[in-house]
């Protein structure tokens, strides 16, 4: 009994005329994929990607919200720009929302290694009732008639958003719904509607190296409606060599949860979320699980931005790269920058060993950075890539924040690093200067 009023209450929302609705989706592993949340966060990526996630809140009650997402980031080769797709569908009770969107992103770099995202996504919201998963007590109630009979609805939106991030911050916030969208339903002389609020995303997150191995990653979510509502999420995550995580999260509703997850193989990882309602709900209403897969378009043979992590292109500057059937085959095992410039150009970059680097200090001074990456094998690979563009160029490691640089020069002074900025903009684009100390 009491989880049939429960069952109709959480779509009751929907049966009041004139009214407002909090449809939204909860994400508890949301630090997976920031862009869920943030949209402008798919600027950060280097690389194309696709997340699913899938989720079933008080699964002891019929009828309970679930969500299904899809979210795709895709960057362009061309500097500083992205684009996303993102689907959602909601599930409460007998109500069954769509939500399907396109986003532009642009990336505006601030510093050595701070980037500011802006972000703008137009999209469709599309509502339809089941009447086969209704609970309700009176099977003549006009309201609820004329929800079961209506057509899809379908209605425009906007979300705005803007991302900053940095080697050990990042923080965005988005907001969601701005036309808030109004829906009429209609049966014979009876009406109900509703306007969906507005939603605001807040995020803040932090990376901090234990030691060589470990990681911690605190990271916070706020969500409000109308700017009135909050609803508030924090999650603290314990990584072990960006391979293996477990971390444990809470919300303003004092319901626990813990979560676990692991990468397979580099650009593919698997989590899993499991929370419980704190106190009699516990009983009431049962646990949530959630599960995500974030599969990288690298990992199934797909290309990814021209600019970052993986440099794909084959031409130079000019674009009179090296034919790769005109390069000859050499081998070398390249242990430093000065092995690449003495292995020399118009090779194939096949023959290019790249052993681990020893987790050391750099020489001090100021290095020209074309790439940041958290395996090494990554870090190899744009090597590679910018070897087939006839461009020297090798890596470091840094430990303060277990990351693999490509540089493409080390420079004493920032001027002359300036002066080498310059030289390599039309080569090597989006590269930014690193200034390592003693």
């Amino acid at each position: 009994m009491r989880k049939s009023i429960f069952t109709l209450a959480i779509s009751g929302f929907t049966l009041i005329g004139s009214t407002v609705a909090q449809m939204g989706a909860r994400i508890d592993q949301f630090y997976l994929d920031r862009s869920v949340l943030i949209p402008a966060a798919i600027g950060e990526s280097e690389e194309g990607y696709a997340t699913i996630i899938y989720n079933k809140l008080f699964t002891d009650i019929p009828g309970s919200p679930q969500h299904t997402v899809l979210n795709m980031a895709m960057p362009l080769p061309q500097q500083n720009t992205s684009f996303g797709l993102y689907y959602m569908k909601e599930n409460i009770a007998f109500s069954e929302m769509h939500n399907a969107y396109a986003t532009y992103d642009y990336r505006i770099p601030l510093g050595s290694d701070i980037n500011l995202n802006l972000a703008v996504s137009a999209g469709v919201l599309s509502q339809n009732f089941d009447a086969t998963k209704a609970v309700y007590y009176d099977e003549n109630d006009a309201k609820i008639t004329a929800l079961m009979f209506s057509p899809p609805v379908v209605r425009a939106d906007l979300r705005a958003s803007l991302y900053l991030s940095s080697e050990k911050f990042y923080g965005g916030f988005a907001v969601s719904r701005l036309p808030q969208p109004h829906f009429d339903y209609t049966y014979y002389n009876y009406a109900a509607g509703y306007d969906l609020q507005t939603q605001a995303n807040a995020l803040i997150g932090y990376n901090a190296t234990i030691d060589d191995d470990f990681t911690l990653k605190p990271s916070f979510h706020l969500n409000m409606y109308n700017w009135d509502y909050l609803y508030f999420q924090g999650n603290v995550s314990v990584d072990f060599k960006d391979v293996v995580w477990l971390g444990f999260g809470m919300n303003n509703l004092f319901q626990l949860g813990v979560n676990a997850g692991f990468k397979p193989q580099d650009d593919i990882l698997v989590g899993y979320s499991y929370t419980v309602p704190d106190g009699q709900q516990r009983g009431l209403l049962g646990p949530m699980h959630e599960f995500t897969a974030k599969i990288g378009f690298s990992a199934l043979g797909g290309g990814s931005r021209g600019d970052g992590d993986d440099i794909g292109s084959d031409f130079d500057g000019d674009g009179s790269a090296m034919m790769e059937n005109e390069r000859t085959y050499k081998e070398a095992i390249v242990k430093t920058y000065e092995d690449m410039v003495n292995f020399g150009l118009g090779h194939d970059s096949s023959g290019i060993k790249l052993p681990p680097i020893p987790k050391l200090n750099p020489e001090p001074g100021h290095y020209l950075v074309s790439g940041l990456h958290s395996s090494e094998g990554k870090a190899n690979e744009q090597i590679k890539q910018l070897y087939m563009k006839d461009v020297i160029a090798f890596k470091f490691y840094d430990m303060r924040n277990k990351s693999y640089y490509v540089y493409v020069k080390r420079y004493n002074s920032e001027k002359e690093a300036n002066k080498g900025e310059f030289y390599y903009e039309g080569s090597v684009p989006r590269v930014w200067v690193r200034e390592i100390h003693k």
